[in-house]
């Protein structure tokens, strides 16, 4: 087997966890830890084809022996399309969010993975020393649409997990020592409003590139960076007071939860990040990549 076809079965075997099969397209951006052209992608393609052990559906690759989950990807990718409708609607107000520099879709639905069951989880940059501050104007916005995701309501709505000011674009630290899910989580993210930010948070995680050498970032219309009336309000002393109390209350909540202290939860919460997952998958979406791997000899 050579190094390209061991790559290609490496990325396909890690989307395949989430019943994800890949374009040509989308299988060079993606392909692990191999620099390589598509023409090259394609001819191992082909030969992999000749063992049965990759197969073609509508112009999508994906592993022979789990051919079932393409039916599954079929159905998952017409509820991504509703959601991805449904982004657009809400982020016209998301919008007027004060100090929000970057709001991005992240997990199943940015993977376009998304079942019945799934929320639509985001991820927020802010400015410095107001993160707190957005991340309840968010939550607020959200709630008053009935979007928020809460104990009651899950499926299909907003759910913001993970949120970070300017001055903690770099996540290399987040990383476990064997992590593939977080390599493919920044991968995939996908940017919905942007002032200017997500450039500047790439390029602070160029490690990606060493993970994934054919990978770019997405070529994305930015929003006006123009301070809102209710910025210029919040940007002084009486802003400072509002993010401090909002900060020391959620931050306070935050680690109260019996939830954020359960065995294998990862959560981060400070004046700089907010990171909150009751049960961090990252080591088990490892375990099925590499069982995965196993099966395929590599």
């Amino acid at each position: 087997m050579t190094k390209i076809e061991k790559a290609i079965l490496q990325t396909l075997a890690f989307f395949d966890i989430f019943k994800r099969p890949l374009t040509l397209e989308e299988l060079w951006h993606n392909l692990y830890r191999t620099k390589t052209s598509k023409i090259q992608i394609l001819f191992a393609l082909r030969a992999l084809q000749k063992k049965k052990i990759v197969v073609e559906k509508d112009s999508y690759f994906l592993l022979n022996e789990p051919r079932k989950n393409f039916a599954i990807f079929e159905r998952q990718k017409q509820i991504c399309q509703k959601r991805w409708l449904k982004i657009q609607r809400i982020i016209k107000f998301l919008r007027y969010a004060p100090f929000v520099k970057n709001i991005s879709v992240i997990n199943s639905l940015a993977f376009n993975a998304s079942n019945e069951n799934s929320d639509i989880d985001i991820f927020i940059i802010t400015q410095k020393n107001r993160l707190w501050t957005a991340r309840a104007a968010v939550v607020m916005i959200l709630e008053f649409l009935g979007q928020n995701k809460n104990k009651w309501y899950q499926a299909n709505k907003f759910c913001l997990g993970f949120a970070l000011t300017v001055e903690k674009l770099n996540l290399e630290n987040l990383r476990l020592k064997k992590d593939i899910y977080f390599t493919y989580w920044l991968a995939m993210l996908m940017p919905i409003l942007d002032r200017k930010m997500y450039q500047k948070f790439i390029l602070e995680n160029a490690w990606i590139l060493k993970e994934l050498p054919n990978w770019q970032e997405k070529n994305i219309e930015s929003f006006p960076e123009k301070k809102t009336k209710l910025e210029k309000i919040l940007s002084g002393r009486f802003g400072e007071a509002l993010e401090s109390f909002l900060g020391h209350l959620q931050i306070k909540k935050i680690w109260l939860a019996k939830e954020n202290h359960r065995l294998g939860a990862s959560v981060v919460a400070d004046f700089q990040m907010m990171k909150l997952h009751a049960y961090d998958r990252r080591n088990f979406y490892q375990i099925q990549w590499q069982e995965k791997l196993k099966a395929l000899k590599i």
